[in-house]
C-alpha cells in the first residue's frame, strides 16, 4: 500500500510517496524533480544530494542546467541541448533553453490522493500542456509485464511492491504539428563496482558527444561493452570510474536498435535498479556517464528519449524525433524496478 505526504525538502515544499520497499520524493517547484529514490529494504539511496556549494532554490528560466545543484533526477522538455525550434507554425525558429525549458519551471500538483501524485505543466516557449503521473506498487505493472520480466520467466518472480511507475501525458495546444525530445534525466549513484547493463542484442554506440570528451567525432560507433577507445586502449563501456577522473561520456544506442530496458548493477551493496519503457512510445536511447566532469559524484544518467541525438533540432533534421500532431495527446510510461541482485528479479543479461 502507497502512502503520500506533504513534507519539505531543503526548506522546499515537496511530496512523499511510500511503501514497503520504496521512498520516493518529488519537488514540484523544481521543474518536478524526483529528489530522492530510496530502497526501504536495505536504506540505499539511489539519486545524488545537491553538490557542495550550491545553492538549492529554483534556476532562473534559461540557466545552464550545470548551474543548478545537480541533484536527482530532472525532466528534460523539449529538448536536451539548446537549439532553434525546427517545427512548423509561428514557434519555428524561436531559442529553446539547455536541457529544455520543463526541469526549471515549477509544475502544479492536480492530485495527490489514493497513492497517486500527478504534476502538470504548461509550456512556455511551446503550446503544450505535459502531465506526470507518479505511483508505487501494483498499479499499473500488469501492463508493463512484458517489458519487466525476460522471456521464461514467471511473472510472480517480481514483488509488486518496488516498482516507481511514470505515466506521460502530453497535449498539443497548438493548431501545427510539434516535433518534441523528452528525456528521462536521472542521475543513479554508481558506487564501487558499478555495471551496466544493456539488451543482450544490443551489441553497438554511438558517440553523441563530439570530440570534446575524447571518443573521436560525432557518431563514431564503440562495441558494447568491451570496445576500443579512440587512443588504442581497451576498455569496459559498461563500468564506472570515481569521480576524481574528471570525464564523461554521452552515446546513443542505434537509431534502429529500440531497446526496452537498462539496468544500472552496484556491486558495492548487491541492489540493482532497472528501467523498463515500450519502444513503441518512447523509440531512442542515450546513456550519459560523469565520472566527475558535471557532477562531484560518480553518476549513471541512463535516458530512455523521443528523439535521436540530444538537439531536437538536429533530430528533426535526421527525420529521427517523436511529433504529435496538432490537437493531439500522446502517452508513454515509464517503469523503475528496484531489486536486488542474486534475488529471483530477472534482470535480463
Amino acid at each position: 500500500m502507497t502512502h503520500i505526504r506533504s513534507t519539505l525538502w531543503h526548506e522546499l515544499p515537496a511530496w512523499a510517496l511510500e511503501s514497503e520497499a520504496l521512498r520516493v520524493v518529488i519537488v514540484p517547484r523544481m521543474g518536478a524533480k524526483i529528489v530522492s529514490l530510496v530502497d526501504r529494504r536495505g536504506d540505499l539511496e539511489w539519486l545524488p544530494g545537491p553538490m557542495p556549494g550550491r545553492s538549492v532554490r529554483p534556476v532562473a528560466y534559461g540557466a545552464p542546467f550545470a548551474e543548478q545543484d545537480m541533484a536527482g533526477w530532472d525532466e528534460m522538455f523539449p529538448t536536451i541541448l539548446a537549439c532553434p525550434y525546427p517545427g512548423p507554425g509561428p514557434q519555428h525558429g524561436i531559442p529553446l533553453p539547455d536541457h529544455g525549458e520543463a526541469w526549471a519551471l515549477p509544475w502544479e500538483v492536480t492530485r495527490a490522493a489514493e497513492g497517486e501524485l500527478t504534476l502538470t505543466l504548461r509550456g512556455r516557449a511551446l503550446p503544450y500542456r505535459l502531465t506526470r503521473t507518479a505511483t508505487l506498487g501494483q498499479t499499473g505493472i500488469e501492463a508493463l509485464a512484458g517489458h519487466l520480466h525476460d522471456p521464461g520467466q514467471p511473472a510472480e518472480a517480481s514483488n509488486p511492491d518496488d516498482a516507481l511507475i511514470l505515466r506521460y501525458t502530453l497535449e498539443n495546444l497548438g493548431d501545427d504539428p510539434m516535433p518534441y525530445m523528452w528525456a528521462a534525466h536521472p542521475q543513479f549513484l554508481a558506487g564501487a563496482d558499478c555495471r551496466i547493463v544493456l539488451p543482450p542484442e544490443l551489441t553497438e554506440v554511438v558517440n553523441t558527444a563530439g570530440p570534446d570528451v575524447g571518443w573521436g567525432p560525432r557518431e563514431a560507433r564503440y562495441a558494447w561493452p568491451k570496445a576500443t577507445a579512440p587512443d588504442g586502449r581497451r576498455v569496459r563501456l559498461d563500468e564506472v570510474g570515481l569521480p576524481a577522473l574528471h570525464r564523461g561520456r554521452k552515446f546513443f544506442a542505434p537509431p534502429d536498435a529500440r531497446p526496452a530496458w537498462v539496468e544500472v548493477r552496484r556491486g558495492d551493496s548487491g541492489h540493482s535498479l532497472r528501467l523498463a519503457w515500450d519502444p513503441a512510445e518512447v523509440p531512442y536511447f542515450g546513456l550519459w556517464v560523469d565520472e566527475g566532469l558535471v557532477n562531484s559524484e560518480a553518476v549513471v544518467a541512463p535516458e530512455p528519449t523521443t528523439g535521436w541525438y540530444d538537439d531536437v533540432a538536429l533530430a528533426w533534421e535526421k527525420q529521427e524525433v517523436t511529433v504529435v500532431p496538432a490537437r493531439a495527446t500522446v502517452e508513454w510510461r515509464l517503469t523503475v524496478r528496484l531489486g536486488a541482485m542474486g534475488s529471483p528479479v530477472p534482470y535480463g543479461a
